[in-house]
């Protein structure tokens, strides 16, 4: 059910690139910031997962202006390309896919060494895919990827993981199941509620904290709270 709603408008398109923090265009996510970190439910670990029911629906764009907003308030914030099918990360932010994430979980290369800071005004860092590897949902559900998060979470402050729309792969479900992860679902205006409701019954099969719904539409986010009242 629902449990309330925030709104404010962007100048920006949210699907057509990453926020200016020092513009109007931000707004939209220090609201989003704010409905997230307010939520009772919030299970006050420091990962949250964003993800969405299909493609094309904006997550990793309010995924990393989350990110840059958040490190406004927070002293160190990771931002992962956890998105290992269709990263884009590195493209939004005009740096090599890798090393990044990869070649972390493969101890290749360490943390220290594959993150790129990619704001000033706030420390955000930045942990791009890696290298493309097959059988991906074993990498992401392994206690290499486990034991990274750990590892991550004494570092920073915020860890911000952009991962693969729900009903496309089981990486996003893999990571949710943490007891310690809260996730926000972003969802297309334009989108079938049906695929909205198949990705929250699959997010609830594996218990996910989910906080609400991101709804991305024509330039705004709304903000849904999501559970029982």
């Amino acid at each position: 059910m629902r449990r309330g709603r925030g709104e404010a408008r962007s100048d920006r398109n949210p699907g057509g690139g990453v926020v200016d923090v020092a513009g109007p265009s931000a707004e939209p996510f220090r609201t989003l910031r704010l409905a997230l970190e307010l939520r009772p439910e919030t299970r006050r670990g420091k990962t949250i997962v964003f993800t969405s029911p299909s493609l094309g629906d904006g997550k990793s764009t309010v995924a990393s202006s989350y990110a840059l907003v958040v490190a406004l308030s927070q002293n160190r914030v990771l931002l992962v390309d956890a998105d290992l099918r269709h990263p884009s990360l590195h493209e939004r932010f005009k740096v090599p896919r890798a090393p990044g994430l990869v070649e972390v979980l493969g101890r290749q290369r360490t943390l220290e060494d594959c993150v790129r800071n990619v704001q000033f005004l706030g420390h955000v860092d930045l942990l791009t895919a890696g290298t493309a590897v097959p059988r991906v949902a074993d990498v992401m559900s392994s206690s290499a990827m486990y034991d990274f998060l750990d590892a991550a979470a004494v570092k920073y402050d915020a860890i911000v993981l952009d991962t693969p729309p729900v009903l496309e792969a089981a990486d996003a479900p893999s990571l949710a199941a943490r007891p310690d992860v809260d996730v926000a679902l972003v969802v297309n205006g334009k989108g079938k509620r049906r695929s909205v409701v198949r990705a929250l019954r699959k997010l609830e099969l594996i218990d996910a904290n989910v906080l609400g719904l991101v709804v991305n539409r024509e330039g705004s986010l709304s903000i849904y709270g999501y559970g029982e009242t």
